[in-house]
Parts: structure tokens; sequence; C-alpha cells
């Protein structure tokens, strides 16, 4: 970051480097008139600088941002941490229900993992092109869709038919939630809420196999499916009521983690209307903010297109970065440890259903409770100190 406090010689601006704390750079002669934070943080440097407009979702109160992720975070519990390992407990007395083999019906998930990963790409370009809203609203539909064939007969058929369509709605619930974050909050407000959401995506998911499990024990193999619907039915209303667009494109000039410093200097003029060469930047009038948006308006399905670049660009991307060899290589990294993960979790019920355990399908979901209460100490620790310890770094390297 520049400011006289880092230099870098390759890079007019260190990318994912911000100033954060003025007082600690000591540029409050530059960054002063700049909007900060409130209470504790009032010498945070609000990262991105929030628009006058008050569809600005970094405008938002603080409820709806909240309500908003929470939201969000149900159907990221629904349509990823439940989803996946919906069956988990149950394969061997599905099987048995089914007169199928336990490859078989465990290869049914199989394909429903298939189905959110070839979704993926299709997920990050019209999410890109067109916003997010639509994406998730169409993702939580794909899971209604999907129970409701499960949930229609006793068959191999339909359970498969059930788990490939479930599985388009998980993509856009494991990725889009994090660049929701990115919308709503600052900063230094987004490791709390990145740290909750990876808790459900991962640790939760432990949680899932222990609930079903009770239910396919108690309730039989349809409740499962009634059940999980009538969640997912609540999810979908939720969205559509009280999860408008978060997608926003502002002047670049507000964008304070990708700028170069002189344009500091020109905010600042800006935001505090120090100079006559704020006309001439295009300051922002009273008069032209524009109109806050009715509760109807923000129910729109589409909101306008966000990028001039074209879908084929946005669907190629993801694999373009493939070329690049750390991202190459974090991709396999974090694919061999999910696909560990999952499937650790999916062969829990061929090993424990046989001798000398002959657990049922209550008993094997259990077996989630141990990587759940690991997981959950595990991100309540980093939800803690997440974002305390982003500001003490910052006041020990110089306000970025």
């Amino acid at each position: 970051m520049g400011l006289g406090v880092l230099e870098d010689t390759k890079l007019d601006h260190v990318p994912g480097t911000v100033l954060l704390n003025d007082h600690a750079a000591h540029t409050e002669d530059i960054t002063g008139a700049l909007k900060h934070g409130q209470g504790r943080d009032a010498e945070i440097v609000l990262s991105p600088q929030p628009s006058e407009d008050p569809n600005d979702p970094l405008n938002w109160s603080t409820w709806k941002k909240e309500s908003i992720i929470w939201i969000l975070c149900l159907g990221a519990m629904l349509h990823a941490g439940v989803n996946g390992p919906f069956l988990n407990a149950s394969y061997f007395e599905i099987s048995a229900l089914l007169g199928r083999p336990l490859p078989t019906v465990v290869l049914a998930s199989g394909y429903n993992l298939l189905a959110a990963g070839c979704s993926g790409p299709f997920v990050c370009a019209f999410s890109r092109k067109y916003g997010k809203r639509h994406v998730f609203l169409i993702s939580s539909l794909f899971d209604i869709i999907g129970t409701a064939i499960g949930e229609s007969n006793v068959s191999f058929k339909y359970l498969l038919v059930a788990r490939v369509v479930q599985g388009f709605s998980t993509s856009a619930y494991e990725s889009l939630i994090i660049a929701a974050v990115g919308d709503l909050y600052f900063v230094h407000q987004r490791g709390l809420r990145v740290a909750i959401i990876n808790f459900i995506l991962n640790a939760a998911s432990s949680l899932a196999s222990i609930i079903c499990g009770q239910v396919f024990q108690s309730l039989g193999y349809l409740w499962l499916f009634h059940l999980f619907q009538i969640f997912c039915v609540l999810q979908f209303v939720l969205v559509f009521l009280f999860c408008p667009e978060t997608t926003y494109i502002r002047d670049e000039r507000y964008n304070t983690d990708t700028i170069l410093d002189e344009k500091y200097v020109e905010l600042a003029h800006i935001e505090g209307g120090k100079s006559e060469v704020s006309e001439q930047l295009g300051r922002v009038r009273t008069t032209d903010v524009p109109r806050k948006k009715t509760f109807v308006q923000e129910l729109a399905l589409f909101s306008g297109v966000y990028s001039r670049d074209s879908l084929f660009k946005f669907l190629v991307g993801p694999f373009l970065t493939l070329l690049n060899p750390a991202a190459c290589y974090a991709v396999i990294t974090s694919g061999l440890l999910n696909s560990w993960y999952v499937g650790g979790a999916i062969i829990l019920s061929g090993i424990f259903s046989g001798p000398p355990w002959m657990f049922n399908a209550a008993q094997i979901g259990y077996l989630g409770a141990g990587p759940f209460i690991g997981g959950m100490l595990g991100s309540t620790l980093v939800a803690v100190g997440s974002d305390p310890i982003i500001k003490l770094m910052t006041k020990r390297n110089n306000g970025t």
C-alpha cells in the first residue's frame, strides 16, 4: 500500500491491501474527510467507501443486512449443508428398502455432487452478468422440485432424479453467499460472517447426518423428504420477500481496495466538498441522488445488467484460472480435502451397518457428532478472533 507507508516496485497497488486505520498510518490530513466507522471503529476508514445512493447495499441498515445474511445462511444450511449428506446415515437401509445394491444407491448422491459441480460455472456467469438474486431463487427452486420428486414415490428412479435435481441447488449457496458478504459489509466486518458461513458449509453437514438419521429411523423414508420440503419452501419465500439484489456498481473511486493512492485525495475532496475539483470529478449533488427503492421494487427478479462482458467469457473464466499454477494447486488441494471428507461420510453406512457393529440409521448419524463439535470449536475460535486480529495487524502494519 502506498501513502508513503509501503512501496512496491512492480505494482502500482498491491492487490488485497487497503488502508483501514488512518491514525496508525498518520494520514488523517488525507483521509480525514472519508467516511469512518463508529464507536470503537472510529479510526477505521470504511473500505469500500459507501456512495451517496440509498440503494447502495453498504448504506442499508444493520438489521436489513443481517436478515439477508441469515436467510442466505439458512439456504446454505439446507441446500449445501443438508442436501449433500441428506442420506448418509440411511444408505444401507434405503438399499434394502428399494432392493438395490448399496453402491448403486450411493451412486445417486454421486450424481448429486456431479450436478452441483456442473452448475458452478453457470452460477458464476449469470450472477456476474445479471446479479445474484435470481440465481439464489432459482437454486432454491431446484431443491424444492427435486425434493417433491423424491417424496412422490418410494422408487430408485425417483430417488435418482430427485438427487440430480437437488444437486443443482448447491453451487450458489456454496459460493455466492461469500460474495454477498462482500457486497453488504466493509472489510473490517467480514471476518465474523465468513467464519459463520464456513461453519455452516462444513461442520453443519455433520449435524445434518445426526438429524436425518433420527428422522429416517423414527418416521421412515418419505418423511425425510416431507420435512426437508417444509424448510426449503420457507427459505424460498424468505429469499423472495427479504433478500433484494446485493450486487451494486458504484463509482470506481469508492473502491478503496483497488484504487491508487492519489484517488484518496480526490475522494477526500469529493466527500468533504473542499475543492472546486469535486464538481469537475462529478460529485453527487443532493438532487442527483437516486430515490430509495420501495419494497415492491426490490422484489424484482432482475434489476439490470452488471457487466458488459459476454456470458461466454464468464463461463470460460473459471477454467482459465486453472492455467495459473497457484490457483490450480488450490483447486486440487481443496478438492481432495472435500473428496475425502464426503467420501468418508458416505461410506460410514456401509461400514457400520454390518457386523460387528450392526448400527441403525440413527446410530450411524450420531457418528457425525465428533466432526460437528470439532468444527464448531474451530469456527468459534476463527469467528471471535478474525476481525480483532485484522484490526490489530492493521495497527502494527502502519494502518494498512
